[in-house]
């Protein structure tokens, strides 16, 4: 029998999910507004730092509740679902429109799924894997439903696909070796661990702490600061408490309904909804419910 918690049927569950679709799908304006005053590294670095500033109030206790033997999975998911992504989508994004990166985004549950059952033993249903398949797809008319013809610059795109890897292996890490734990400690030790290092390089060699003190790329800074708090901060605690609560894949399912986000800030630009967008949806939609669908 299925406990009430781990369904994904559960209420909180999909509270959960939802408030992270707002949140990750938001961040794509945000990290462009950042770009306009910050190269791709500061950028990066910025969001590290000011994630693990806002995390200290909960290291103390972080130190005394999460096990030491438990430090170096801390570390990797640390470097895997927040290190390493800052910087890949960030540079992406300054040679590719965030089109390219939503589409790529969705690769996360794929990842999830091919990490789960080839690394970690994961069985996987063929109901869920054909659910990750019809998301991708729905994911990708959506977005190519928003302007036609997309052009695709290879080499800065593998990155977020390197990004997207890098979102499925920390998902499968959550799951099994911090199962246990507190999400907020975890996120708190692993911002810890990478966002210190991160602080020292900005101050010592970027020109990002001068930008700011100098009062011109205040709009920059406050869109870094949302970019640290919500995306990545709250964000993550919400993620890891998702995969404790239902599983890798179901939480990696965000990534299918981040387009969607993008798509309602774009028509708060002007932009028209489209034939191919609501195609898109549906299949998104139809997508998740295969992934999280409980047999009878």
């Amino acid at each position: 029998m299925t406990n009430a918690n781990t369904s994904p049927h559960n209420a909180q569950n999909w509270l959960l999910l939802a408030a992270l679709t707002f949140i990750w799908g938001t961040s794509y304006i945000l990290i462009k507004k950042g770009l306009i005053a910050f190269s791709a590294v500061e950028l990066a670095c910025l969001r590290i730092s000011v994630s693990f500033l806002f995390s200290l109030p909960f290291l103390p206790k972080a130190l005394k509740q999460v096990p030491k033997e438990k430090y170096l999975t801390v570390l990797q998911i640390g470097i895997f679902g927040s290190g390493a992504p800052a910087f890949l989508f960030a540079i992406s994004m300054t040679h590719s429109g965030s089109a390219i990166n939503g589409i790529l985004n969705s690769l996360s549950p794929l990842w999830t799924l091919i990490i789960g059952y080839y690394i970690f033993k994961v069985n996987i249903t063929a109901q869920k894997a054909i659910g990750v398949v019809i998301g991708f797809a729905g994911a990708l008319v959506l977005v190519l439903g928003k302007g036609g013809a997309i052009q695709v610059d290879v080499l800065y795109n593998l990155l977020p696909i390197i990004a997207t890897f890098c979102y499925g292996m920390s998902s499968n890490l959550t799951k099994q070796y911090l199962q246990n734990l507190s999400p907020i400690y975890t996120t708190s030790l692993a911002m810890s661990m990478i966002g210190a290092p991160m602080l020292a390089g900005l101050l010592l060699f970027t020109d990002a702490p001068a930008q700011i003190i100098s009062g011109t790329a205040w709009p920059s800074v406050a869109a870094v600061l949302a970019l640290s708090l919500f995306g990545t901060l709250i964000a993550w605690m919400l993620f890891y408490k998702l995969v404790q609560r239902t599983d890798a894949l179901f939480a990696a399912s965000v990534t299918y309904l981040i387009p969607i986000v993008a798509l309602a800030w774009g028509m708060l630009d002007g932009e028209t909804l489209t034939l191919y967008q609501l195609s898109g949806f549906g299949l998104i939609m139809l997508g998740v419910y295969f992934t999280t669908r409980q047999k009878v």
